[in-house]
Formats: C-alpha cells, structure tokens, sequence
C-alpha cells in the first residue's frame, strides 16, 4: 500500500511538472494576441534562442560531463548559414533550420572526434579557440559573410511559400523552441541521459554495464551543438544583421550564467534562466558595459548559493509540499508522462539468469618489469560459486579485471561459453554477458536504486536517440521491461523498499547489494563479484552470502574475489589460492585450506584448521598493497 501511495503521488506530481511548462509555452506563445508589448515580445523571443543553446549545454556539461564552450561557435555558423543563404534568395525558413542544424552536425563532428580522443581539457580548449576564430574566419570568407561589416538587411522569413508577421514569426520561434526542449527533457529522462550519467561517474563503471564512453561522448557532443545550429537560424531573422562581433565571449558567459541559474541538469528551466538574464538586464541602461562582470558575480553566488539552481530549488519546494523526498527516477518520469502503468508491475517478471562457463587458458598480464598474471588457468562453471583468494598483490583484481576488459592481455585467451572474449573491448564484453562489481562500490550520485539497478540495461537493445526523444511504442515496450528487470533484480537482494531513494543514501553494506542487483538486471552469463563482504558487518555478510546462494541455485556462474577466509569456505564450491599472479592451489574449501602451499604462502598454520569446519578459519592478516 505504501508503495501505491508513493507512486500514486509521483504521478501527480510528474504530470503537474511536465503540463507547466507545456502550459506556460502556449501562454508566452499567445502573449502578442494578449496585450504583450513589442519590446518584451522581442525579449522573450531572444529568451528562447537563447535557451535552445543552453538546453544543449545542459546536455554535453550537465549530464554529459563535457566543459565545451562551443555551441556559441556553433550558434554564430547557424546564424551565418542562414543568412548567406538569404543573400542567395532562399528565406524558407524550413530550409535555413535543415541547413543550420546540418551545419551544427558537421561542426561537432569535425571538432568533437579529434578533441573527445583526449583528456576532457582537450576539447574545452578546441571549443574556446573555435570562439576566437570567429572574426578571423568571418574575414577569410569575406565575399560570404561580408567579413567585418557583416550581412545586413534580412528580412523575414517564409514558411511554406507564406511570409511570416513578426507575430506569426514569434509563435513559430516559440513552438519550435518549447517541441526541441521536449525531445531533450525526453532525451535525458531515460535510458540515455542515465547512461551519460554513469558515464560521468566513471569510465570504468560505464564500460562495466556495455557503453562505449568515446562513442557516447561524443553523441552526447553532438546532440548538445544540434540545438545551437538551430538557434543561429532564428537569431538570423531576429536579429536582421548578423556580424561577428555579437558571437563573443561576452555571449558565452551569458550562456554559462543561464545554465548555472537554472540549473545544469535541467531543460525546463533553461527559458526560466534565459527569460531572467534577457529580460532583466535591458531595464539596466548601463549594463553592456558591466555584463562580463555581472555574469560572472552571477556565476559565483549561485555556485555558493545553490549550485542546482532554479530547478534544485523547485525539486526541494515540491519535495516538502509533497511531504516526502521527491523520486528522481526513470519510474518517476514515466508517471510523469501520464504512462505509470508502463512502469508498474505488482509481481516482477522473474530474471532470466542463464549462466555460462567462464574459463581463462595461458592468461599473462605484466606492467612493465613486474608479471602481474603468469599463464593463469581458470575455470568457472555454471551453478557454482568459484572464489579466488590470495594476498594483496597477488593478481586477483588483475586478473578481473583481464576477464572484463578493462585491461589487455599479453598472451592467453578468457571464454565465456564457447566464445573467445579476450579479444573484445571492454564493453562488448559486458554486452556478450560478463557483469561486475567493484572493490569501492561504483554508485552514481545522480541515479536513484532504481535507476541504478536498470542502468546495466542500457546497452541491452537500443533505441536511435530519436526514437527516445519522441517516445515511440517501442520506447515505452523497452521502458517497461527495463523497470521490470530492474525490479526483479532489487527483490531478488531485498532492496525493492529502497527503490525511490537515492543511491548514495544507501549504508556501505546496502551499496553493495545494489551493485549485485546492478549486475544481475543484466540477466549475465557470468558474475563477478570483487571483494564484496569488505567493510561490512555481520549481518550484511549473512545477507550477501543470501544473495550468492539464491544466484547459485538460480543456476548463475559467480566468480568471487575476496579477502575474508572464512566468508569463502562458507560460500564456495570452488576456491583458487594465487600468489604473485601465478595459481598455487584450486579446488574444494575443505581441500584448500589443507594444502601445504596455500598454508605455507597464504593461510598460516594456525588459521588452517584442518579438522574443524570452514567457519574457524579465519582471514590473516593482510600485507602490503595492491589486489
């Protein structure tokens, strides 16, 4: 019944918040037919321009991580494109979008493929000297872009073969802009903008549940320059005069301000901010001559103040009108877009956890001078729980992280079933069925349980980003089995109370858990879980021993890492011992913890206990760093 209730509430809540601002566009829409002057008319269109680039940085920076300046660049080559080509009599403004926006996906693809190969600085530099190129390129193309004076004159556009009224011209800026930032709050509330998210936490964790990082990067690059392309063709025929000057940093600290206002993660509140800094600073006569310093007194305050901005401030007003902490979840905007059904399921579909066989055979692995893994053979069988364990330094970690990708091999090959996966980047891997956990549990800020859970289902049978931002049936098909597995797997832990909570309000040992649920939503051929019980009390191991047991009789292939002995012996059917990347021992706990090597090199005497059950051996003491 609580869980009814709370998602009863999420649903009106999330309609009340996805009708305003659909609501609020058709009013400033009507405003010319209801007394509104010619000045704000004006202003308010601006706004709108303007608050198509920040939606687009909101996107690349917000959710992307990506600091790139560039959509002013882009903004000036949209605004440029369209008026050249009125020059040449083209003023259809269908044709003048298509090429502008053609022209942004040119710009951050030829900017974006050299810049997002490096570090994350690379691009925040290619992005600033595309700003500064602009008065030179602008000259070198002189006969085109009238150099400095600039192209004067433009007129306005035609729609369809009809010429536009400034007020007919208006509701088309407006409508146009309010239908993109739908595509992009859609865009961002789903799947996708989740996978930006995990990819923002780590690039490790992001290729750990089947995303390419640089592939993802730079569509998330992309679809933040689209936005601009789109308001330079508008900027064209608003402003009648295009001239290099405008597209300065001036203008890139302003849309900095806005983004920062209404905060990064928000595209709702991109025209709130936009509306404020547009609006506000014309009643200033004086203010062009202080605006960089504004913005940037602006920049601070809300850094300090509030740093999610207008939109953080309007989730914590809903959150205590509501009475309860406020859903962030992928469940939550399915509410809010009037489709819960498609996201509810009083009994989870149950997971589909086909194991397979994992095997290493000749795996060596060296970091210089130093042989990390020396011809590891490894075997992992389905139904079984198959733990290795070693001191620190001894190549556990190494050598999964050598199964999962994230490392290349020297020599030898990994398995998973009959296919050779050593081969394959990180991420296929994770597609073809390898799912992990992390010594430090891996849990974005940003993502609730749920979403956390659902985000190893992100590069399960994906959808063109379109197709997400327009939310077609098979979105919502995909929608609804991701939340169902999601689901599943958080009831298979004992999470599924949790659900609506952030992911980082979680104690350690729950986190854990959240990462196993993470791994298993994928429905893995094969698990692996690295050190798992550190850090965590008893009752939270007796829960994850729970957990490995249900997957085990779930006919699961789990592979453990883990420094806790006696953990171990109670859980595993099959132990390896390693030592200084090599394998010293292998099989049954009862067999292992009598071997003289292992006692020799690892257990000690007298924490072997040769006669009494697995649960007096105790962890030793551990030496020096590493896995």
């Amino acid at each position: 019944m609580r869980r009814a209730s709370l998602a009863s509430s999420v649903g009106r809540l999330g309609r009340f918040g996805l009708a305003f601002p659909i609501a609020a566009a058709v009013i400033v829409a009507l405003m010319p037919w209801l007394g509104l002057g010619l000045t704000i008319q004006r202003e308010l269109q601006l706004a709108a321009i303007y608050a198509l680039i920040v939606a687009g940085f909101n996107i690349g920076y917000g959710y992307g991580g990506q600091l790139a300046l560039g959509q002013v660049a882009v903004f000036a080559g949209g605004a440029y494109v369209t008026a050249i080509l009125y020059n040449h009599g083209v003023t259809e403004l269908t044709i003048a979008i298509v090429a502008s926006v053609a022209f942004a996906g040119l710009l951050g693809l030829i900017t974006g493929l050299p810049g997002l190969r490096f570090a994350d600085w690379s691009l925040a530099l290619v992005a600033f000297f595309l700003v500064l190129l602009i008065p030179n390129i602008t000259d070198l193309l002189s006969a085109q872009t009238g150099g400095v004076i600039g192209i004067p004159g433009i007129q306005g556009p035609t729609l369809f073969g009809q010429a536009l009224s400034a007020k007919a011209f208006y509701v088309v800026t407006i409508v146009v802009s309010a239908l993109v930032l739908l595509l992009y709050r859609n865009l961002v509330k789903s799947r996708y903008g989740n996978g930006l998210l995990v990819l923002r936490h780590g690039q490790a964790l992001a290729r750990s549940v089947g995303l390419s990082p640089y592939r993802l990067r730079l569509s998330a690059y992309l679809w933040s320059a689209l936005p601009a392309g789109l308001a330079g063709a508008f900027y064209a025929y608003f402003s009648s005069y295009i001239q290099a000057g405008v597209f300065d940093f001036s203008l890139v600290t302003l849309m900095l301000a806005a983004s920062a206002l209404g905060g990064t993660r928000s595209i709702w509140a991109a025209p709130i901010a936009c509306a404020i800094l547009v609006v506000g600073p014309d009643q200033v006569a004086a203010f062009d001559k202080y605006s960089v310093l504004a913005y940037g007194v602006l920049l601070m305050v809300v850094g300090v103040g509030f740093a999610a901005g207008l939109a953080g401030v309007g989730d914590t007003a809903l959150a205590r009108f509501s009475g309860r902490l406020r859903p962030r979840s992928q469940a939550a905007d399915v509410a809010s877009d009037g489709a819960a059904g498609a996201g509810r399921s009083d009994s989870p579909d149950p997971l589909a956890i086909a194991g397979a066989s994992l095997s290493t055979r000749g795996v060596s692995k060296a970091f210089g001078g130093v042989r990390a893994l020396c011809e590891v053979d490894f075997d992992a069988r389905q139904g079984e729980i198959t733990a290795i364990i070693g001191a620190n330094g001894a190549g556990k970690t190494t050598l999964l992280n050598a199964i999962s990708g994230l490392i290349p091999l020297d020599s030898g090959e990994v398995r998973l079933g009959e296919e050779v996966i050593s081969r394959l980047a990180a991420d296929r891997i994770a597609r073809a069925g390898v799912s992990r956990t992390f010594q430090t549990p891996q849990v974005p800020d940003t993502l609730s349980v749920l979403d956390v859970a659902a985000s190893s289902r992100i590069s399960r049978r994906r959808l063109p980003s379109v197709e997400v931002g327009l939310r077609s049936p098979r979105y919502w098909k995909v929608q609804r089995q991701d939340l169902l597995r999601a689901r599943a797997a958080l009831a298979f832990v004992g999470l599924e109370h949790d659900e609506q909570l952030p992911a980082v309000a979680l104690p350690l040992g729950r986190r854990r858990i959240l990462e196993v649920a993470r791994s298993i939503a994928a429905e893995p051929a094969a698990v692996l879980f690295d050190e798992p019980a550190a850090g965590l009390d008893q009752e939270a191991l007796e829960s994850l021993a729970a957990v490995l047991r249900k997957l085990r009789d779930e006919r699961a292939t789990v592979v453990l890492i883990e420094h806790n002995v006696r953990f171990v012996m109670d859980v595993a059917d099959t132990v390896y011992v390693m030592e200084l990347g090599s394998v010293i021992a292998s099989g049954p706990p009862e067999v292992v913890r009598r071997d003289e090597a292992v006692i020799a090199s690892y257990l000690g005497h007298r924490h072997a206990a040769p006669e009494g059950p697995a649960a007096e051996v105790r962890e030793p003491a551990k030496v020096g760093d590493g896995d």
